[in-house]
């Protein structure tokens, strides 16, 4: 369905326990961007499109290079041209394949007009919805968006278009959504509450080549699960929140962007983070520091196990 490169093969050997070849995939994962048009401030003080110029520029940097970069949601703040074309001209750098999914914050529709001069959004109208094939899994970009509402919908045409996607293939699944299909325990985001997504439940729990469902909206970091299948909620890249648990407390904001989040595919499973390794980190690289050879450090951790 959709034109991106094959992945990289990376072939890791661990030398003392014999040669081990695994098929490596690094899906880089950001959320909540929330940009305004050139030279506008998020709340008259965030300036959210320096947070993603510096986020596009680390990712760029990163050893090994990402195969793919997915926005789930939030683009924009304000759901018009202006902003759309500013996000666009902000994450053009990036060097590999981009996608991206609404949020409460976007208008699918128009998301479908703008992005079409590009692969970042190859939705068709209807669910806005869409399916990355060529990786060594397939992504399912979902649509919670509602209109009119900032909270999320999932309807019976999207809910088809999922069970749809998941009777066509056995191939490993990453589902991408914009509002966590969880309780958290955060008063702001369980608003929606949780009959929303108890479709996509019951559709999940047939589904055993769903390894992980990712998703933003919170403008924190946290892990759950939807049945059995883990759920990570990355932080934002505009700004977080800091909200008590059980408490009807509004949240505290703080200008800081979210480190983009690492989905790394190996051996059919994910392993996921917020500390992706980065370009600039060599001189501090425990072999440099230790004037040992990182061989020496690795026989030497291994002890009685080395061969």
């Amino acid at each position: 369905m959709l034109v991106i490169r094959t992945p990289r093969q990376v072939s890791i050997l661990l030398q003392e326990t014999g040669a081990i070849a695994t098929e490596m995939t690094l899906l880089i994962q950001v959320t909540d961007t929330h940009i305004l048009p050139p030279g506008a401030l998020l709340y008259d003080s965030i300036d959210s499109a320096f947070h993603l110029q510096q986020t596009v520029q680390k990712i760029n940097l990163m050893r090994p290079t990402p195969d793919a970069v997915l926005f789930t949601g939030d683009l924009v703040e304000r759901a018009d041209n202006a902003c759309y074309t500013h996000f666009i001209e902000l994450v053009a750098p990036l060097k590999m394949p981009v996608y991206v999914i609404p949020g409460n914050h976007d208008n699918p529709q128009l998301m479908l007009k703008i992005f079409a001069e590009t692969a970042y959004f190859p939705a068709s109208a209807g669910t806005y919805q869409y399916a990355v094939e060529n990786l060594p899994f397939r992504i399912l970009a979902l649509n919670s968006h509602a209109d009119g509402t900032e909270l999320p919908e999932f309807n019976e045409r999207k809910l088809d278009w999922l069970k749809d996607q998941l009777n066509r293939s056995e191939k490993p699944v990453l589902i991408a959504m914009h509002h966590p299909p969880m309780i958290t325990g955060i008063e702001l985001i369980d608003m929606g509450g949780c009959d929303w997504y108890q479709g996509i439940k019951s559709v999940l729990a047939e589904s055993s080549q769903v390894k992980l469902v990712i998703c933003g909206h919170c403008h924190i970091d946290l892990c759950g699960r939807i049945g059995q299948i883990p759920v990570y909620m990355a932080p934002a890249n505009s700004h977080q929140l800091i909200a008590s648990r059980g408490l009807n407390e509004a949240p505290a904001t703080i200008n800081r962007a979210g480190t983009p989040t690492l989905h790394h595919f190996i051996d059919g499973e994910f392993l996921s983070g917020s500390q992706p390794w980065p370009a600039d980190v060599d001189e501090n690289r425990i072999d440099k520091v230790s004037g040992k050879s990182w061989q020496e450090l690795k026989s030497s951790m291994m002890g009685w196990r080395r061969v």
